[in-house]
């Protein structure tokens, strides 16, 4: 593999490799012409929404979920008692926010306490917290797999800001979002986005693995790291990183390219970037407001 100065923004470029592939399989609408640069601009848009849904997101759910699964452990097995304990915990940790930000003199006093009321709080959690973890793990396999099964369902795009160009291509040219759905959906059935994560950490692993001292080797150092974010990210099965990576530069690549005959310059400038949105936000006939990017309501 070439060697590259700088470090790709992995989940962009996943996310445009996808879409730049949908695009390619369902055309562009004949009435907005052929402008690459407002193709461009349609790429990055529905680009960032699907980053926001699909990768940032879901791994906010899947850290909800398991949390919920590890307090239903201790809740069930605390009962009464853990409950108290930890609204215990938390009047305390509020009343030390306000005191230490006050400087006030029951600083020191109130860190005893809340020390004390972690204390017992473990005395409840540690017994049953290898079953906390197992239903965390449990909880997490569930809702990946059911993401896997199904990445973009009804109603994915159901929130996007109506003044936006993904709403307005969808409702002018609804045949045509259909067939763009329909493409996106079956690349992203083959396509595991979060595995932006990895190729992102990475570099930071590489480095470690050269450390004087360091024991481990590179695959073992990413083992421990994929096994230690799987829940989190949905990485709950091994990955053979040196193909992974190897196949993403190839995309790399091919996105760079692609922006490059589309719209040269669009990655790099910003005078290029606005007038590519601006280009399709004409052919919709749309007024682009201020500032010219789309901000999801998350």
């Amino acid at each position: 593999m070439k060697l590259r100065l700088a470090q790709p923004h992995w989940p962009e470029v996943l996310t445009d490799w996808c879409v730049i592939r949908a695009l390619a399989a369902a055309g562009w609408p004949e009435p907005l012409g052929s402008s690459g640069g407002a193709q461009a601009a349609f790429v990055s848009e529905v680009s960032s929404y699907l980053r926001l849904r699909a990768i940032d997101l879901r791994e906010a759910e899947a850290e909800t979920r398991i949390i919920a699964a590890i307090e239903g452990v201790y809740r069930r097995t605390g009962g009464a008692a853990y409950l108290a304990a930890k609204d215990t915990l938390e009047a305390t940790r509020g009343g030390y926010s306000i005191a230490f930000v006050r400087a006030a003199d029951r600083t020191a006093s109130l860190a005893v306490e809340l020390r004390h009321c972690e204390h017992r709080l473990d005395e409840f959690r540690r017994p049953v917290m290898a079953e906390a973890r197992r239903a965390a793990r449990i909880a997490a396999e569930n809702y990946w797999n059911a993401v896997a099964a199904c990445r973009v369902p009804e109603g994915f795009f159901a929130n996007v800001p109506a003044r936006g160009a993904i709403a307005h291509m969808r409702a002018r040219f609804d045949l045509w979002w259909m067939l763009f759905l329909r493409s996106l959906r079956s690349i992203l059935r083959e396509t595991n986005p979060s595995y932006c994560r990895l190729l992102q950490a990475l570099p930071t692993l590489r480095k470690e693995s050269t450390r004087p001292g360091q024991k481990f080797v590179l695959g073992a150092l990413v083992r421990d790291w994929r096994e230690a974010n799987a829940e989190r990210f949905g990485l709950l099965k091994d990955i053979h990183f040196p193909v992974l990576e190897q196949r993403s530069f190839v995309k790399f690549d091919t996105v760079n390219a692609w922006f490059d005959h589309h719209a040269p310059g669009y990655k790099r400038d910003e005078g290029v970037r606005e007038a590519a949105v601006r280009a399709l936000y004409d052919g919709l006939g749309r007024v682009l407001s201020e500032p010219h990017e789309v901000r999801w309501d998350n």
